[in-house]
């Protein structure tokens, strides 16, 4: 059966993105209606220093993803461990592997792209640079980008992955900020738009279809152990405490079933004869579901077969009412489904305003690093002109007015002395801008009439 998949999976990478203002990439694409992200200002130096480089079941087979990150703490301290690295975080979702690494400068990126490739052991993974790879972690940790729409558990991965770098010392700074960022989104889209509302995995559309009709089952029964019968085991132990017994056309198969065993198909009729309810998921070219197992399964039992072809034998699908195809199933999917596309563009919105926000946070803490180092300047002139007055005081000097006014009159020639030198030199230099920022930043009132 094939896996389902939200719609529009990114098809590029950003490694062309205008480098000055780190321009939206392709897989950031949001609805048409949503608000702009870019500004014409530029992005903060802080995130101009990320990447990221990852690689998706759709640009590889599953087993080449599974096999990219098979330590991420080991992963991400290879890539940790290159020059001009400052950090690195190694992600791995259902069906994708990602690494998200910090450089010492914008410059360096090049760096942690070699460096990410090599660890994920792929010469071409798709790669995304400062502003696109925080739009591309918020829209992961949002669901945007899981294979199922709005699916919740991506946001446990990403969290355990960035709180496994952060104990191993491999991230911190503006890697951890723009994680927290990217979780804190995900988890108000979750929690204030349906995006992960209703049901669009089969497992738990076999279950919702079993409790509707037999109500919660204290056995059931899950023939065929491949990915979709360990997603109804994984949904049903989830959502019951019941015993699973799992049914295999292979006797070394074995799938992890609540506390029940895995039993050979040929065991079938037994097996299904006190059982609540029976999933079918085999894949097999011929019916395995035949009269035999019809008639020992329980009068009050539900069968829902979600094979292709069917596991139901003809006869049975036609004529026993106990048995639910995969038409209905997939119906209850569908259902599920445009609840969460319905909810996109408002979580596509969601996602640019929290990138926004964390552009402001990052644009504002370099204003912060300036204002501290003005703030230290400043109080070490004061320190240093009160201790001359107080060194005044002690000499002898008993005019405790002219002290005050001699510190004053210093304090402010110390505090203004750089600045008054450098709009002096602008001014020499025609050059207007810094004088009009003076302006701005002072807010003076200067004369026009020079």
């Amino acid at each position: 059966m094939p896996a389902l998949e939200r719609d529009g999976e990114s098809p590029t990478d950003a490694t062309d993105a205008t480098d000055a203002t780190d321009g939206t990439d392709a897989t950031a694409a949001t609805d048409a209606n949503a608000e702009p992200t870019g500004r014409d200002d530029p992005v903060p130096e802080s995130v101009r220093r990320l990447v990221c480089c990852r690689i998706t079941g759709s640009d590889r087979s599953g087993a080449a993803v599974g096999r990219a990150i098979d330590d991420p703490v080991a992963t991400a301290r290879r890539v940790a461990d290159a020059d001009r690295v400052t950090g690195a975080v190694a992600v791995e979702t259902c069906e994708r592997a990602a690494v998200f690494v910090a450089t010492r400068t914008a410059a360096d990126r090049e760096t942690g792209i070699r460096a990410a490739r090599e660890a994920l052991g792929v010469p071409d993974p798709r790669v995304e640079r400062g502003r696109t790879a925080v739009e591309h972690l918020t829209r992961l940790a949002c669901g945007l980008e899981s294979p199922i729409l709005g699916e919740d558990h991506v946001l446990g991965q990403l969290r355990r992955a960035f709180e496994a770098a952060r104990e191993a010392d491999l991230a911190g700074g503006v890697l951890t900020r723009a994680a927290d960022a990217a979780l804190a989104a995900g988890r108000s889209v979750r929690d204030e738009t349906r995006i992960n509302e209703g049901t669009v995995d089969y497992g738990s559309a076999a279950c919702d279809v079993v409790a509707g009709r037999s109500g919660a089952p204290d056995r059931l029964v899950v023939v065929g152990t491949g990915e979709i019968g360990a997603e109804v085991v994984s949904a049903a132990t989830a959502r019951w405490d019941l015993r699973v017994d799992a049914v295999s056309r292979s006797p070394e198969s074995d799938l992890p079933a609540g506390g029940g065993e895995t039993l050979s198909l040929g065991a079938l009729p037994e097996a299904v004869a006190d059982a609540d309810a029976v999933v079918t998921a085999t894949g097999a070219t011929d019916p395995v579901f035949g009269a035999e197992a019809a008639a020992a399964l329980p009068r009050t039992a539900t069968v829902v077969d979600l094979a292709t072809p069917p596991d139901a034998a003809p006869a049975v699908r036609e004529n026993d009412p106990r048995v639910v195809g995969l038409d209905a199933v997939r119906a209850r999917v569908a259902d599920g489904l445009s609840v969460r596309r319905a909810a996109a563009p408002a979580v596509e919105r969601r996602v640019a305003a929290a990138v926004e926000r964390f552009l402001d946070r990052e644009r504002e803490a370099r204003a912060e690093d300036t204002l501290r180092a003005l703030h230290r300047e400043a109080k070490a002139v004061r320190e240093a002109e009160l201790e001359r007055a107080r060194t005044r005081l002690d000499a002898g000097d008993t005019d405790p007015e002219a002290v005050l006014e001699d510190a004053m009159r210093s304090l402010t020639a110390s505090l203004l002395a750089t600045p008054t030198e450098r709009l002096k030199e602008a001014a020499r230099a025609g050059d207007g801008e810094t004088i009009d920022a003076a302006d701005r930043l002072f807010d003076l009132d200067r004369p026009n009439d020079r």
